[in-house]
């Protein structure tokens, strides 16, 4: 009910991103630079196959890459720059390349594959480049440069070698990369958690949530706020004991999660008051919500010892339509929640 790691995990998605887009580019630009000057010093022989290669691939990140730049799809993009290299390194090897050296220039691609694609779908694409090249060295005259037999298993070795430790690595750089996430997402809910009643606390509300709404306000808008306050809660203080006040707003707080959606949010405003963050929800549903959720209050005993204690609450309902406006709305609650008591309490205000 508590999303209170989302933004963490956005966070944390938002970094990964990061590292596979600037991977992205520094292939797509510092490669085509490197093809295109070792094309231009080509550019007046007469291997016109050799040409074809070096600059063909090298328009053809470029054009990757301002595709990505224009469409922002990195999945799409770090896929065709994946299929793009393991085009690239065949075609070289079926060349050879200048003066035979079309081998040496295999061996960058592996890790670079592992930092487009992730572990999986990298090891996948390495392992299906690996049997190609094989093919290619191994496998019938069909006009592909020929290499001498030592040179190229030692080739192989050398590759299949390369591939398992970039495996190796990324398969651990991900798992750590996953502990540190959960580790800070466990701070993060430790700091944005109520000790008492385990809800999301003021915190949350000062500085996660509004920094989640300026991110993705898609996930959220329009979201009504339902501002809750216990009735009268300092007579139980001072009636029963700090202690059973306690466990009514434990109580209070379980209530709130039994009536409340997954997406919903259930913040501890402050002593006895409390938010309710109902995302995607318009005012006559919220209104709705607060009025089933002050019944329900209104029929519970808090303290079985205490049959006689009949606990209330008020409720102000507001919904934010911008994320620019939470404190405006907020407010606007709390002006509704202060009508509602100044009414006579044990009501919804709108």
């Amino acid at each position: 009910m508590v999303p209170i790691s989302r933004a963490g995990l956005a966070e944390a998605l938002s970094v990964e991103q990061n590292r596979r887009r600037y991977i992205l580019l520094f292939v797509s630009y510092i490669t085509s630079a490197i093809m295109l000057v070792l094309g231009l010093r080509h550019l007046f022989s007469e291997d016109y196959l050799l040409q074809f290669i070096l600059f063909g691939c090298a328009f053809s990140f470029l054009l990757n890459a301002a595709w990505f730049h224009a469409s922002q799809q990195l999945e799409t993009a770090c896929l065709i720059e994946g299929i793009l290299v393991s085009a690239f390194v065949v075609g070289l090897v079926v060349h050879g390349g200048f003066e035979q050296t079309a081998l040496f220039w295999v061996f960058p691609f592996p890790p670079i594959l592992y930092g487009l694609l992730g572990r999986k779908r990298g090891t996948i694409l390495n392992l299906t480049l690996l049997a190609i090249l094989a093919l290619v060295l191994y496998g019938p005259a069909l006009g592909q440069a020929q290499y001498r037999v030592a040179e190229s298993s030692r080739f192989l070795a050398s590759l299949l070698t390369l591939i398992l430790a970039c495996g190796i690595n990324e398969h651990f750089r991900e798992r750590s990369h996953h502990s540190m996430d959960l580790l800070q997402r466990s701070k993060d809910n430790q700091a944005n958690t109520d000790a008492l009643t385990g809800l999301a606390n003021r915190r949350f509300l000062d500085q996660s949530m509004p920094q989640y709404l300026q991110q993705q306000p898609e996930l959220l808008l329009p979201m009504a706020l339902i501002l809750v306050d216990l009735d009268h809660f300092k007579h139980i203080n001072d009636s029963f004991g700090h202690a059973e006040g306690d466990k009514v707003l434990q109580q209070i707080a379980r209530l709130f999660r039994g009536k409340l959606r997954q997406p919903d949010i259930a913040c501890r405003y402050g002593g006895e008051e409390f938010l309710l963050l109902l995302p995607h929800t318009q005012l006559t549903d919220a209104a709705r919500v607060a009025e089933k959720i002050r019944h329900a209050v209104a029929q519970q005993r808090f303290l079985p010892q205490h049959p006689e204690l009949v606990i209330t609450c008020s409720f102000g309902v507001a919904v934010l339509s911008s994320s620019h406006d939470f404190d405006e709305a907020l407010r606007q609650a709390d002006q509704l929640l202060y009508q509602a008591k100044a009414d006579g309490r044990n009501l919804v205000r709108c």
